[in-house]
């Protein structure tokens, strides 16, 4: 069985008979048991994202191959090849805005947290349990964890992301959208679509993920912040009902509001 489809620069996803990804985009190419993803040298973002987005329909446990600049990683599951296609994203984006933020994402191992996680407002996050659990019981443990900084994103039928929740004043980034608008029409700004990357990511890997890394705060310093993010994905729930939750601090400045 042969089937490609191709992403372009743009997040289009169409049908594709072409051997190599199109400029600036993703070919996704399953030839009898083998499934390639071949990302361009100048892939963008938004391809990537999108390519995540088409990821999450697979089953958790397929098995796939991406080639980044000429080099295959055999051997991926869902999960991994998610988290790659994301670091990559990140990559390109902070690139081009370096001087306002750089960072690594990781998933979060129970068994092994990291070692600079020692915030307890993350760690009543981090430390919850949803499996086996439909997505109401899981809100309610949220709820009363009483964590601070609680960010609530969902996503429409598009899989467009908007946030449901918010903290009632924020620090960090200026001009955060109401809930309920669509993340990539209001919040258009380099710190907005570097949250919604990882707000996909975490879609897409469907695991704890730990950020961390700098940011610039009111043009001042970098400053090192630490950001947990943890979904809501059950197996038998519609993806309508899916949620991201998330709840970041600026290590040195507690005191600090940041999404």
């Amino acid at each position: 069985m042969r089937a490609q489809i191709a992403i372009t620069r743009n997040g289009i996803t169409q049908a594709s008979a072409d051997k190599a990804p199109p400029e600036g985009g993703v070919l996704a190419r399953r030839t009898n048991g083998d499934f390639l993803i071949s990302l361009h040298r100048h892939v963008s973002e938004t391809a990537l994202i999108q390519m995540m987005r088409s990821l999450r329909a697979l089953d958790p446990s397929f098995e796939m191959s991406l080639e980044m600049a000429g080099n295959i990683t055999r051997h991926l599951s869902r999960q991994d090849a998610c988290l790659r296609l994301a670091l990559r994203a990140l990559g390109i984006l902070e690139r081009v805005n370096e001087p306002l933020f750089m960072s690594n994402l990781e998933i979060y191992d129970r068994k092994r947290p990291p070692a600079g996680m020692r915030s307890q407002n993350l760690l009543r996050l981090a430390e919850l349990d949803f499996t086996g659990k439909d997505a109401p019981t899981a809100l309610l443990e949220v709820s009363a964890a009483a964590i601070e900084n609680l960010v609530s994103v969902g996503q429409n039928r598009s899989m467009r992301l908007y946030f449901l929740a918010l903290p009632g004043e924020t620090d960090w980034p200026a001009g955060v959208p109401a809930t309920g608008a669509p993340l990539d029409d209001e919040f258009d700004t380099p710190c907005g679509r570097w949250l919604s990357i990882i707000y996909d990511a975490t879609f897409a890997v469907q695991a704890p993920l730990y950020h961390h890394g700098f940011v610039r705060i009111d043009g001042g310093a970098l400053r090192p912040f630490q950001r947990f993010i943890y979904p809501i994905t059950p197996q038998n729930e519609r993806p309508s009902n899916f949620r991201v939750l998330s709840t970041a601090e600026i290590s040195e400045s507690p005191d600090l509001t940041i999404i």
